[in-house]
């Protein structure tokens, strides 16, 4: 017989007797052991690495959703509010008053330009007739556009008037079967003049018109006893911005203070994310590991269902981060760097119990943080300050990180310390996995050992191929033997008349 997957001419047991392809087969599957075991390697690797990927974007995560608390710009947002309606507020920076006093208010106009218009009822025009119209001076003809309306619908005589604008400097439009004009310009210079209708009963109900458009004028507000001209209902005055709405006669109180609401979010979206994450990793750390069920081969997946091979690989990728040292590390880290009290603050407001957030004591929820929202409320609102230096407080004149500085740790506040352990953590689990973010990976740890495997796989591959061609090259000079002893049995047979 001959294997057509080799260029190897292989005889099946024809003279033998024996299944030579099930016995190769047999032999060459004892002999792949080896490589089996190096395929299984090779996918349990590449299935670590999606796993530290899978931390790495999480932690990636929290730190975008917590980095904003180290900064003095988050603690600096302010909210402010108004009295009254007729002057709505918002914050444009820092302000350094907590209160302003509007005492008086005269809203600005802005420049409007001239609309005519002329009540035509929707008629069609049905007698020829010309006109002059211009946007200058009405008792210059020369200066002005001589237009001729024939017959025809109100909308023709509208693009009829619109195709000479960018001359006469006016539009034309029909609303609801009446005739309007604008002009093209705001203001003193915004002028529609219409002459030289020589009809008075034109269907167009035009009469000799000049009409001026209206000057933008100023206004003016006094604050705090401060009258202030403005050019604009929408200025910016010591770090607030105000939108007059109407004329103010009477006090409007205007109120300035910390965005206590934005912070005490914030502050609880960090302890939410916190606990996410080490309720994740803790999980992955003492997930059961099978160590029966090492990864399918191909061929393995052939001979099962797919529930079944479902059900395997489960199994097969539960606990590939069993108690991994990495991981382990970084938790034990982030958590000593919250539970350490921040040097150089007041003893009463130097760490996280301090303003209503403490460690469960629950052994099982793994260093879960808990968060009293009534004692975290309260003190922002009566220790703002205080809360803010707790996150935010660093040493400038001390060099390197959280993380490599211990002193600079000592003297840094929370905030700054996870941001800081966060970016480490990014940083290793690049290293040994690759960027959560990068389709492509060939610098990592675990990339660099799939490079050896791979390589390995390709050696064990070529020792296997050279085995296999062995025993055919064996069996095949048993057969040919065996032929020729049979052939000569059978000629001493025939010369023996047997």
């Amino acid at each position: 017989m001959i294997n057509s997957n080799s260029t190897t001419l292989r005889i099946s047991g024809l003279a033998s007797g024996m299944n030579t392809d099930e016995i190769v087969a047999n032999l060459v599957n004892v002999q792949s052991s080896r490589l089996h075991k190096m395929q299984q390697s090779k996918i349990s690797m590449g299935w670590k690495s999606d796993a530290y990927r899978d931390v790495n974007k999480k932690v990636d995560e929290f730190r975008k959703a917590m980095e904003g608390l180290r900064l003095q710009s988050t603690f600096n947002k302010q909210t402010v509010t108004s009295s009254s309606t007729s002057v709505a507020v918002s914050s444009a920076g820092t302000s350094t008053r907590s209160d302003f006093v509007i005492n008086s208010a005269t809203m600005a106009t802005s420049a409007k330009p001239a609309i005519a218009s002329f009540n035509s009822g929707g008629q069609s025009v049905t007698d020829p007739f010309t006109f002059v119209l211009n946007a200058t001076d009405p008792t210059d003809p020369s200066t002005g556009t001589t237009i001729e309306i024939g017959n025809g619908t109100l909308d023709q005589v509208v693009a009829k008037i619109n195709s000479y604008s960018e001359t006469s400097r006016v539009k034309a439009s029909n609303v609801g079967g009446s005739l309007v004009l604008t002009s093209m310009d705001a203001g003193s210079a915004g002028k529609i003049n219409i002459s030289n209708i020589s009809d008075p009963n034109n269907p167009l109900k035009f009469v000799d018109t000049d009409i001026s458009g209206t000057n933008a004028t100023s206004g003016s507000v006094t604050i705090n006893g401060t009258t202030i001209p403005v050019s604009s209902n929408t200025f910016t005055y010591e770090g607030v911005t105000f939108n007059l709405k109407n004329n103010i006669t009477s006090n409007v109180t205007i109120q300035v203070g910390s965005d206590t609401e934005g912070i005490f979010t914030s502050i609880k979206t960090f302890v939410d994310k916190y606990n996410e994450l080490i309720a994740d990793l803790n999980g992955r750390l003492t997930e059961k590991k099978y160590r029966d069920y090492p990864p399918l081969l191909d061929e393995q997946r052939k001979e099962m269902k797919e529930t079944e091979t479902k059900l395997w690989d489960e199994k097969a990728k539960s606990g590939l981060l069993t108690g991994d040292s990495t991981i382990r590390s970084f938790l034990t880290e982030m958590r000593n760097s919250l539970n350490s009290a921040v040097e150089g603050l007041p003893d009463s407001f130097n760490s996280l119990r301090d303003i209503g957030i403490n460690f469960s004591t629950n052994y099982r929820d793994n260093g879960k943080l808990i968060l009293d929202e009534a004692k975290l409320k309260g003190v922002l609102q009566t220790n703002f300050a205080d809360v803010k230096n707790m996150f935010v407080a660093k040493d400038t004149n001390l060099t390197g990180t959280t993380v490599t500085n211990s002193t600079l740790h000592q003297k840094s506040g929370f905030a700054w310390r996870i941001y800081d352990r966060l970016n480490t953590a990014v940083t290793e689990l690049g290293s040994l996995a690759g960027s959560p973010n990068s389709s492509v990976d060939t610098k990592s740890f675990i990339a660099r050992q799939l490079k050896s495997i791979d390589q390995n796989i390709d050696r064990e591959q070529d020792k296997v191929r050279a085995y296999e061609n062995r025993l055919w090259k064996q069996f095949g000079a048993m057969e040919k033997a065996l032929q020729q002893m049979n052939s000569q049995s059978s000629w001493l047979s025939s010369q023996l008349g047997m």
